[in-house]
């Protein structure tokens, strides 16, 4: 009768102390996927979502201000991160200065901003009648 050998004559086999060749290929392959899957959360995670701000003059602006009144649609400070938009939209009859912008009667602009910085000065819609917006890299 020939005797059949045992499992330390098999190379690669479990008494032979090694591990098969595809226990190491699929454990590599899973360190890997776990590894490219952590670096894209935490990319996914670190992406800001832009956003727009909307500011809107309405009819009758210029009537009021040359009357004396107060009148307030821009906020004093305005925060953006690169990337950022701000829209205006003017529905008054006369051109209007909203912030550093001049915005034709009627009409409506969008900025994106694409550098960080600070813009400051005069603005007769602005609380205080200044403004200061704040543009944050990403």
């Amino acid at each position: 009768m020939t005797a059949l050998p045992d499992d330390s004559a098999i190379q690669g086999g479990p008494a032979s102390g090694r591990a098969p060749l595809g226990w190491i290929w699929f454990v590599a392959m899973l360190v890997v996927a776990v590894a490219l899957g952590v670096f894209v959360v935490t990319r996914s995670s670190d992406t800001h979502q832009s956003q727009t701000i909307e500011i809107v003059v309405p009819a009758g602006t210029a009537d009021k201000l040359a009357a004396g009144e107060k009148v307030v649609v821009m906020p004093a400070r305005l925060e953006f991160t690169v990337g950022d938009r701000l829209k205006i939209r003017n529905e008054d009859d006369q051109d209007q200065s909203v912030g550093p912008y001049q915005v034709r009667a009627g009409e409506e602009i969008v900025l994106e901003y694409g550098k960080p910085g600070m813009y400051e000065g005069y603005c007769p819609v602005s609380e205080g009648e200044r403004y200061l917006i704040v543009v944050k890299a990403a």
